[in-house]
């Protein structure tokens, strides 16, 4: 039932860089971090992990699992409403769970042996994943994606899945409304009365694109010209030429903390004011949006903004899912911003940062007493201990741990 950890150096958001200090572990709970010799005396079983950096474990606050099968069948393009509309064509051909499934376990192995403990993991295909990601024993944060195609009863779809998951401590469910292009305005309403009815969190992509923008604003778009035509139904939606996404959102009455906003890589002055007064969740994968886009986010304000997290997003708009060739990115196009210890500010969105945008920062995502064991150690190559966590792709990892117990994956 205990153990203890000793590690050349422990990290935590908190405390910074501990030397010699040691772990006691009590079941899957994190009871007390002391010096070496104080936490030694006492006759438990030891882990140890000479010349190794022991951090909380790293969370991938969005990614799409079940994208990964796209990855040899899409003609890559930087044109936002071209990619999307062959998504939208390649998920009306896919009929064969089994090719779905086989995806899923191929990107969480992908994740897991990179240090990845924790996804926030956006499914549609009605809980096909779940039992996958059940046997995995990553922790998940499972976000229903609701699209207009399934929004007519996503409700009961939800309370459905959420029975799969009730008692599994691992997967915690939440409402994915995919986008403000993709959604009824009425839909979105209806999101915002069932997520505070059953206390549930809720996530979208926003301000993905700037063809995104032209569209909210009634402006001459893509989504109108392309996307449209391939639906059944397309989404109708509430424009103002004053509206930003954001601003749109916010006119629903949906902006609280207890939703999470994926991507924002074009956002105004007056987006960014509405963030922090509402102190808004946001994940950036800074990847898929140079590839997407050709551009970034605002890395230095989300990087000096307490509540962001970092994301791989898919296969389908990323060349890997390691979750450390992130967090490398982010670092080699954020060093020339004069952003103060830049090298923990991308550990902290990674850890903690991640876990406060999945609802899940008061379990996870920081090694502090009583928090969940979630840890990861990778062994020091480097004469600086952060650069063997960013430049070496995951691959000096000594030891992984979820919920207390030690994991092995391959």
């Amino acid at each position: 039932m205990y153990k203890i950890i000793n590690s050349k150096y422990i990290w935590c958001p908190t405390n910074g860089i501990l030397k010699d200090y040691s772990i006691l572990i009590r079941s899957n709970k994190i009871q007390k971090i002391d010096h070496y010799e104080n936490l030694n005396k006492l006759k438990y079983k030891k882990i140890n992990i000479k010349n190794s950096i022991l951090i909380p474990g790293l969370v991938n606050s969005h990614i799409h699992l079940e994208l990964n099968w796209v990855k040899k069948r899409l003609k890559y393009s930087s044109d936002f409403t071209d990619w999307l509309s062959q998504i939208i064509d390649l998920k009306k051909e896919l009929s064969k769970n089994q090719l779905i499934k086989k995806s899923i376990k191929e990107a969480i192995m992908e994740c897991a042996n990179c240090g990845v403990t924790t996804i926030g993991e956006i499914a549609s295909y009605n809980g096909l994943d779940i039992s996958i990601i059940k046997k995995s024993g990553l922790r998940c944060s499972y976000f229903y994606e609701i699209a207009n195609s399934n929004s007519l009863s996503f409700e009961k779809n939800i309370l459905k899945i959420g029975k799969k998951v009730s008692n599994n401590k691992m997967i915690n469910l939440k409402v994915f409304p995919h986008s403000i292009y993709s959604l009824d305005t009425s839909i979105w309403k209806r999101c915002k009365k069932f997520t505070a009815k059953n206390n549930i969190g809720l996530g979208t992509h926003l301000s993905e694109s700037l063809e995104e923008i032209k569209f909210i604003k009634g402006k001459k778009n893509k989504f109108d010209n392309i996307i449209f035509n391939k639906l059944k139904n397309p989404p109708k939606v509430k424009r103002k030429s004053t509206f930003t996404p954001l601003k749109y959102l916010e006119d629903l009455g949906i902006i609280n903390e207890n939703i999470t906003l994926i991507h924002m890589n074009n956002i105004s002055s007056e987006d960014k004011n509405i963030i922090k007064k509402n102190q808004l969740k946001v994940v950036l994968c800074p990847r898929s949006n140079l590839f997407l886009n050709e551009k970034l986010p605002d890395l230095k304000f989300f990087l000096d903004y307490h509540s962001t997290g970092l994301g791989t997003d898919g296969l389908s708009s990323n060349n890997d899912l390691n979750f450390v060739n992130e967090m490398n990115f982010l670092y080699l196009n954020s060093k020339k911003l004069n952003v103060e210890n830049l090298k923990e500010k991308i550990l902290s969105i990674s850890t903690i940062g991640g876990a406060k945008c999945l609802g899940l920062d008061k379990k996870i995502g920081s090694i502090e007493e009583n928090k969940i064991a979630d840890l990861i150690a990778f062994e020091i190559k480097d004469r600086d201990p952060f650069d063997s966590i960013i430049f070496r792709e995951g691959k000096n990892i000594r030891l992984k741990m979820i919920d207390g117990k030690i994991k092995k994956f391959q």
